[in-house]
């Protein structure tokens, strides 16, 4: 089978390696579409301390299954799944073990399928415990953003504040829900936040975008004893400006980043389930798609965000 490896910065190789074995708990599955994660972007850019190389990424797959082990109760081959990996994405196969293998409808294209990211976003939103009637900002609507807003929209706000720089994004959020849209580089977000909350504040601040500009700015726009969630937050260094601010503000400091396999999983069953249902739309977020033979372009447009990117896929065998 094919895999693609990652040997240092820009230089993924398309290489041949046996396909993986699996165990009796295990399926063998045909990937047709892995995510371009940006939390793996940098991995490609830069030599990353701490990290070997050749290695071996990419973690968003859906695909068909292949085979199934004796111990499999729930899937056949043939099924149509999105997978929990966290490595050994950009392959023509993968094996996965049955509680982290997700059933995706006929009717849902292979590359919408990311069980991975919406697990995150729905984890995101759980942990926030969004309330009927909060006013709540996402300072960043690139990818995730876009499906977090989807899934806040289901929880019954008053408003959806969308906030980020590209004017393109801001209009995909209001065609997705956004109640409405700030771009910094032209309005006051502070005194554009103080008219919309009556100067209080808003209720839910997301800090999305995962650079210390939009830290700074969710933590200015939150009001007194809200919620500031810290979803964008990595990788490299980022801090606190004024933590005394913070501490008199009394936020709830809410850290929507998951170690817990269990949690994740809890959150990639309800996200798929979402998804299946037409609660989510993944559609227009799915902007470029690339074979794996061009998965340095792949990952280079995924670095420069050219007008009108949102998200790159690799589709392994030129089937959506």
């Amino acid at each position: 089978m094919r895999i693609a490896t990652l040997y240092g910065p820009h230089d993924f190789r398309i290489e041949e390696q046996p396909s993986p074995h699996f165990k009796p708990d295990e399926c063998l599955i045909r990937v047709r579409a892995c995510g371009v994660c940006h939390s793996e972007v940098h991995q490609w850019e830069n030599v990353v301390e701490g990290i070997t190389y050749p290695r071996w990424i990419g973690h968003e797959v859906s695909g068909e299954i292949i085979k199934v082990g004796s111990q499999i109760q729930y899937f056949r081959p043939g099924d149509r799944v999105a997978v929990w990996i966290d490595q050994r994405g950009y392959a023509e196969q993968i094996v996965a073990k049955e509680d982290r293998i997700f059933q995706i409808s006929s009717e849902i294209p292979f590359d919408q399928a990311l069980a991975e990211p919406i697990a995150c976003t729905t984890n995101g939103v759980q942990r926030a415990n969004i309330q009927m009637g909060d006013i709540v900002a996402l300072v960043g609507t690139g990818f995730m953003g876009l499906i977090l807003l989807q899934q806040i929209k289901l929880r019954g706000t008053d408003k959806i504040i969308a906030i980020d720089i590209r004017d393109e994004m801001l209009e995909l959020a209001r065609n997705l829900g956004a109640d409405v849209a700030i771009n910094p580089n032209k309005t006051d977000v502070g005194k554009e936040i103080k008219k919309l909350t009556n100067r209080k504040g808003v209720d839910v601040a997301f800090e999305i975008g995962g650079v210390q500009a939009t830290l700074d700015l969710a933590a200015d726009i939150c009001r007194m004893e809200g919620k500031l969630v810290i979803f964008g937050y990595h990788p490299g260094p980022r801090k606190i400006t004024d933590l005394g601010f913070w501490n008199w503000m009394a936020f709830d400091i809410i850290n929507a980043h998951f170690r817990d396999i269990n949690t994740i999983l809890s959150g990639a069953r309800l996200g798929m389930k979402l998804l299946n249902a037409r609660k989510i739309n993944m559609a227009p977020l799915i902007t470029h798609r690339f074979p794996l033979e061009q998965i340095n372009d792949a990952f280079r447009t995924a670095n420069q965000k050219p007008a009108g990117f949102v998200k790159s896929v690799i589709i392994i065998d030129g089937r959506g």
